[in-house]
């Protein structure tokens, strides 16, 4: 199993919140994906979380970086230090404004890959298996959340940050237009900003769509996670993925 990369940038702003109490997050940016945080043998493993805070123009900046640490397989080896994330924590007093688009939700027929078909082909478990149905068109996904999904935290309904859920939609609308466009599976390596508005458990009730978008044939993509009458509750820009053929 790997530490999907939603859950990394949430720890990384719970982090760098550690630093600034009573700030809020305003934005995550540019952030890197290095390489998988795997769990080998199914085993438990620490993340190691670094924040450095400074004064910003308008806040506080936070760079945080997640690593693994890996004791060596046996003596006389020596521990391999890695890094895995990187990213930029805005923080101000005050929350991000809410944000609004105009938006007619699709109907099922508008939709028609449904989410059999999607996770006979992806890996993520129940949890993340967060596409009802998509749409693909030429530079365009649209994908459509289930209304119940099991608990993706222990407790559940524990408290985040950055609705990682929300932004998983997004990075998988982004993957099943490589598979469909491209015959291709895409893993993610960055973004250049992510800017939660809302948070999952805030629908209460509404139907949720990623509205994914490229501009240049898919060497990167800007999404946004509303609801049917046109509130934001996620905004990403400049999410970039890497493909692996067939």
């Amino acid at each position: 199993p790997w530490l999907p990369g939603v859950m990394a940038i949430e720890s990384m702003a719970e982090a760098a919140t550690l630093l600034a109490p009573g700030y809020h997050v305003l934005s995550v940016e540019d952030v890197e994906m290095l390489g998988a945080f795997k769990f080998f043998h199914n085993e438990p493993r620490t993340l190691y979380l670094n924040v450095f805070v400074e004064p910003g123009d308008k806040g506080l900046n936070g760079r945080v970086t997640l690593r693994s640490i890996t004791p060596p397989a046996r003596e006389g080896l020596p521990t391999r230090i890695q890094d895995h994330f990187h990213a930029n924590v805005r923080l101000a007093p005050g929350a991000a404004a809410t944000a609004a688009i105009d938006f007619s939700p699709p109907g099922e027929e508008r939709l028609p890959t449904t989410a059999e078909q999607i996770y006979d082909l992806f890996f993520h478990g129940p949890a993340y298996q967060v596409i009802e149905r998509a749409a693909v068109e030429s530079d365009r996904t649209t994908a459509k959340m289930p209304h119940q999904l099991p608990p993706n935290s222990d407790p559940a309904g524990a408290r985040s940050l950055m609705a990682p859920r929300l932004v998983e939609l997004c990075f998988q609308a982004v993957a099943q237009w490589h598979v469909e466009t491209k015959d291709a599976i895409a893993f993610p390596i960055g973004a250049g900003s992510l800017v939660a508005y809302l948070q999952e458990e805030e629908a209460k009730g509404h139907s949720l769509f990623a509205i994914v978008v490229t501009g240049d044939d898919g060497e990167s993509f800007d999404a946004q996670v509303v609801d049917e009458n046109g509130r934001v509750y996620v905004a990403l820009r400049d999410y970039r993925t890497v493909s692996r053929p067939g």
